[in-house]
């Protein structure tokens, strides 16, 4: 599955909006890996954009009942923003895959418009080696990438995952997720099918 089939949303707006703002600091926090308060994208969009998020008399402050409701936008039901991101619970948000998949995509036009340079986070690097190492190294993945049809045992796949046997399905997923999205940033085809292997086998 290549970054075309994981983002069938439009474009951004030419112009800038507060629903492609908040979706971009969210990946510029690093929320293609990690969980993210949505109190830091709200500061994010701020910074990025002060004059469309801020008091109209105090334009140095920024306006929460603003930057709630663009969330509250993008997360409609049915809203073309709503694939993007992932809710853990009323405070946390993620990028979803296609949410990553959009951002990187359309990383020179969303720069222009909310930041006017294009960014890599650093501790997106960071995770992304921390996560393709603990495949790289594992006696599994070296096993399977000689022979991609032996067996994959639960518990190997749970030290290389960092899950528990028993964890259940979503914690499986977002784990998966996590090295896919790094895998695909830095052009290792053969962990993201490891994973493909390994998320077959366990869900």
């Amino acid at each position: 599955m290549n970054q075309e089939d994981l983002s069938p949303i439009d474009p951004p707006s030419l112009e800038a909006n507060n629903n492609d703002l908040l979706v971009w600091s969210l990946y510029l926090l690093g929320g293609a890996s990690k969980w993210v308060d949505v109190e830091d994208v709200y500061i994010k969009a701020f910074e990025l954009a002060p004059a469309r998020l801020s008091w109209r008399t105090r334009p140095e402050i920024p306006d929460y009942k603003k930057v709630s409701k663009a969330l509250q936008s993008v997360e409609a039901p049915n809203h073309r923003w709503s694939a993007l991101l992932e809710k853990r619970s009323k405070y946390e948000r993620k990028l979803s895959l296609e949410g990553l998949a959009w951002c990187e995509r359309y990383q020179k036009e969303l720069s222009a418009l909310y930041s006017g340079e294009s960014v890599v986070t650093s501790a997106a690097n960071q995770s992304d080696g921390r996560r393709i190492r603990e495949v790289d190294t594992s006696e599994t993945f070296k096993r399977w990438v000689h022979d991609p049809e032996s067996p994959l045992a639960e518990h190997e796949l749970a030290d290389i995952f960092r899950c528990l046997p028993g964890s259940p399905k979503a914690t499986w997923i977002g784990r998966f997720d996590e090295v896919v999205v790094a895998a695909r940033r830095n052009g290792r085809p053969d962990i993201e099918r490891f994973v493909d292997t390994a998320r077959r086998q366990i869900l």
